[in-house]
């Protein structure tokens, strides 16, 4: 049975063992690719661990803050804390000076000593209490509702050939030294996830600055990548804006998309780009309370579904907790073997549990009969028409439908008699017109007549997470939402 190795010593492992692949290919300032090879990795890791531990009280208890952009350095900084095993948090950049204060005050609820290298360190007296369960990363979660969360992931890590990565994401055609690209952000939970998986997993991990979807697909044929990990709104994009060939992309193994929802005509676009042994749809939560997973045959015989429970047992209870009927809607609850503990969490009110070991973090759907999960819109995003309920996303994927829009999103409009009516944010291909009474045509083809959107605004583009999730928050009434188009 082969050992499980601490990260530092894994990558001192590949470093020597495979000096001169390699590691990461980034892009300096100017756009400048530049490749790192796993000894030049290896070496900037013991010296980031000789820094940490230099900066560091060993009596204290510590994490450190890291800038997370896509850079080399970001890896870097993120590899070393992990070999130090001291619990990093990677951060987004552009976080505004209010949510990074927020943030930084979560973390100090659970440590002594919040390190920002060259910024803002947060300090409290050194707890008393029993030492708290220790902590590999913490990564931060709620940005649809505006809401900052910080989930943790119990450590210290190690690499295990048969758990690294996760059995699941094996599922999706992941392998050992595979060419992967990240595209998401650094600082959120998936492109995060896998790059750790990646460095322990002695892959050559491809890092692009920021989403441009040529780009994107000149990168997967330049590097000929194997993997690749994105989300709807990518998805969409590089179909309607970069028209991709399957030529391109033949040497992707798997493509996993995950967080928001996928509108039909992009997932089948892909289906028919890369076939449906290749493309994988995986729902989970920041929280780890458990996962589903849908490849593209099961999702073609079952459109719309996420998938079934992957080792997660699914439950689907009413309001007062109890069971609904297969197809009935409810509110999801997930249960892996290795139950989730509330000390994971910085703040308790993220996940709620049963006392038998079940958790939410407050999402709605159903499952069918064969154990297949659909998911619904959450009551916050349901709009109320005259007592008439509408789904934001039935009109969001009537409205991406039409060949000019790029990206839609749904929401409520206070109305005088009705109480609401439906208004939507709309992104527009490049170089396209359509006025709103041809999209509302359009939308009338498809949706009763209270589900057609009555108030219609042009945007270059909407408030969207890191995962692609809309940030509705942000297009609520007093608050600036999206780029007026001009």
């Amino acid at each position: 049975m082969t050992a499980t190795l601490p990260v530092r010593e894994r990558i001192a492992d590949l470093a020597r063992t495979a000096p001169d692949r390699a590691a990461l290919v980034g892009f300096d300032a100017d756009l400048a690719e530049h490749t790192v090879s796993w000894r030049e990795l290896g070496d900037a890791v013991e010296g980031g661990v000789a820094a940490l531990r230099s900066a560091l009280d060993p009596d204290v208890r510590s994490c450190v803050v890291v800038e997370a952009a896509n850079t080399v350095a970001a890896v870097i900084g993120i590899a070393s804390a992990l070999a130090a095993e001291v619990p990093v948090f990677p951060v987004n950049p552009a976080t505004p000076a209010a949510e990074r204060g927020l943030l930084l005050d979560l973390l100090g609820r659970r440590f002594d000593h919040v390190h920002v290298p060259g910024g803002d360190h947060r300090d409290r007296p050194a707890s008393a209490g029993a030492p708290a369960r220790p902590v590999a990363y913490l990564l931060a979660t709620g940005a649809s509702t505006g809401i900052p969360k910080i989930s943790a992931k119990p450590g210290p890590l190690r690499h295990d050939p048969g758990r690294t990565p996760s059995l699941v994401i094996r599922q999706t055609g992941w392998r050992t030294g595979q060419r992967q690209l990240i595209v998401g952000p650094l600082h959120h939970a998936a492109p995060f996830t896998v790059l750790v998986d990646a460095l322990l997993d002695a892959n050559t991990v491809v890092l692009q600055p920021f989403f441009s979807p040529q780009w994107t697909v000149d990168l997967v044929r330049e590097h000929r990548v194997e993997w690749l990990q994105l989300t709807p709104t990518h998805m969409r994009e590089i179909l309607l804006l970069a028209k991709p060939d399957p030529e391109g992309f033949a040497h992707l193994r798997g493509v996993l998309h995950t967080a928001a929802r996928c509108d039909l005509d992009t997932k089948r676009g892909w289906i028919d780009l890369l076939g449906p042994e290749r493309v994988f749809e995986l729902y989970g939560a920041t929280e780890g309370i458990g996962v589903t997973l849908a490849r593209g045959d099961e999702w073609l015989a079952r459109p719309g579904t996420v998938g079934r429970g992957f080792f997660t047992q699914l439950r689907v209870l009413d309001d007062d907790g109890r069971p609904v009927a297969p197809g009935e809607v409810g509110t999801v609850f997930m249960r892996t073997p290795q139950r989730v503990g509330r000390s994971d969490y910085l703040d308790d009110r993220v996940v709620r549990t049963t006392p038998d070991g079940f958790a939410t973090v407050g999402d709605r759907g159903r499952v069918d009969r064969d154990g297949y999960l659909y998911l619904e819109p959450r009551d916050h995003g349901t709009i109320n028409v005259g007592g008439e309920k509408v789904d934001p996303d039935e009109v969001e994927a009537a409205l991406l439908a039409h060949p000019a829009v790029v990206d839609a999103v749904a929401l409520a409009v206070p109305h005088e008699t009705l109480g609401s009516v439906v208004g939507v944010h709309v992104v527009l291909r490049p170089e396209t017109k359509v006025r709103k009474a041809d999209l509302a045509a359009h939308c009338g083809r498809r949706l009763a007549g209270y589900k057609i959107p009555k108030h219609f605004t042009f945007v270059d583009r909407l408030p969207r997470s890191a995962a692609g999730k809309i940030q509705r928050w942000r297009l609520a009434a007093g608050h600036e939402g999206g780029a007026p188009t001009r």
